[in-house]
């Protein structure tokens, strides 16, 4: 039972962590992308909230990750897990580069009602959240099949 149960909250904390990452992070990008200062100003100012709640997610859903793999007898070195290791730290490297990117953005509507079509449409953000999103699905491939590179 507690296995079952350390790994519904593992499913699901990743599940509500990538919510929060990769859903608000396609519309801030497409909002940013309208140009338009008072929407960016409305839509941005609770970029570090709900990017912090997407963390906590993460967070907890590693920790029952290596709960639940400590309590089904996983060894925590196995190389499916290894390679998620690194998944997660290629990931949490792109939500960086994104969120980089939403601080930018803010500073240039706070200061002005123009909008710099340099900071807006810059490239940095399409190739994070490309890699955000490859990432996740390359996660959700290894925790599924769990190949044995």
């Amino acid at each position: 039972m507690p296995y079952s149960l350390f790994k519904f909250v593992h499913v699901g904390s990743m599940f509500l962590a990538t919510a929060f990452a990769i859903g608000p992070a396609v519309l801030l990008y497409l909002i940013a992308r309208t140009g338009s200062a008072d929407s960016i100003r409305r839509a941005f100012s609770h970029t570090t909230l709900v990017f912090r709640i997407g963390a906590a997610f993460y967070g907890l859903g590693l920790v029952f990750g290596f709960v639940t793999a400590l309590n089904g007898s996983i060894p925590i070195t196995t190389p499916w897990l290894v390679a998620a290791y690194v998944l997660i730290l290629v990931l949490i490297a792109f939500n960086f580069a994104f969120e980089r990117w939403t601080h930018r953005v803010t500073a240039a509507v706070r200061e002005s009602t123009v909008v710099e079509p340099g900071v807006v449409h810059a490239r940095a953000p399409s190739y994070a959240l490309a890699g955000m999103v490859t990432t996740t699905l390359l996660i959700v491939f290894v925790m599924v099949v769990k190949p044995g590179l």
